[in-house]
């Protein structure tokens, strides 16, 4: 890019603090995050002035070839973590708990959550749901480690909610999601997902709450969006959900240099003579005579 976008500039000597996240919704500058899952990705969403990267189980999905996101692994989590802060210095990076991470009690959930910023160099954490999550966030963010909450569509127990759905949708749930969301903001979470939420009521918990929230699929009245990296540039073959943005289509330029690759192979237009490395003459006369 030729130049950082205005704001951007203004934090590009370090990362973005977290604190920051909170001054934004208060002057009501929109927070950008996206996924990421290596350190190519990682580099470019920081070049592009993103604030906030997750490190999301949805590598599931779009870059394990599975049906959900209930498979990834702490392991697999920590790997992607690691490699996206190699390439994103300034962006805060967010890891996903994946399924089974933090259920079982506080203390698995705080001691899955210190390796995740231990060993992966995650600033923060996301846990998806209310209810005893609520509880094991608490737990994490008094052990000293940042947590994002997420609720409304929480892809980890999607089968529980009906499938890939929307949520919020009537006047019940929709009071039990802002519950869920208050009750994740008392517990110390510095900011709230808002998934496949109606946007009158994503608009409604974001005026009720103190800390940001982040939508997806929840309108324009949060204070901040977030898209999953092979979605929005279309790279990415799987059914994308109604509220995906497709900035690019990835995808097909990647299978379009395939092809022609392949086909300059099989036709020998590939290797030319400027991919190869040239040898002295005399050098290659000694090799070809010591060969005979």
């Amino acid at each position: 890019m030729s130049e950082k976008p205005p704001r951007y500039a203004s934090w590009t000597a370090g990362k973005l603090p977290l604190p920051e996240l909170a001054e934004m919704k208060r002057r009501g500058e929109k927070i950008v995050m996206v996924t990421a899952y290596d350190a190519p990705s990682g580099r470019l969403a920081d070049a592009a002035g993103v604030d906030v990267i997750l490190v999301g189980d949805s590598s599931g999905m779009v870059v394990h070839g599975r049906e959900s996101t209930v498979p990834v692994t702490m392991d697999e989590i920590v790997f992607m973590t690691q490699w996206v802060t190699r390439g994103a210095k300034r962006p805060l990076i967010v890891a996903d708990m994946p399924f089974g991470s933090y259920e079982e009690s506080d203390e698995q959930a705080v001691r899955n959550a210190v390796r995740l910023v231990k060993d992966g160099g995650a600033d923060a954490v996301k846990v998806e749901r209310g209810g005893t999550t609520v509880q094991r966030a608490r737990a994490i963010v008094g052990a000293g480690i940042p947590v994002m909450g997420h609720v409304g569509l929480t892809p980890q127990t999607a089968t529980v909610l009906g499938g890939f759905k929307a949520q919020g949708r009537t006047a019940e749930r929709a009071q039990e999601l802002l519950a869920d969301a208050k009750a994740l903001q008392e517990a110390g979470c510095f900011a709230i997902v808002l998934e496949a939420v109606p946007p009158a009521v994503a608009e409604t918990v974001t005026k009720a709450l103190a800390v940001p929230t982040i939508g997806i699929g929840a309108g324009g009245g949060t204070d901040g969006q977030v898209l999953v990296w092979h979605d929005m540039l279309g790279y990415y073959d799987g059914r994308a959900p109604r509220f995906v943005k497709r900035y690019a289509s990835v995808g097909e330029v990647i299978e379009q240099a395939l092809a022609q690759y392949a086909e300059d192979v099989r036709g020998g237009a590939f290797p030319e003579e400027q991919h190869t490395y040239a040898m002295p003459e005399e050098e290659l006369e000694a090799f070809r005579a010591s060969s005979r």
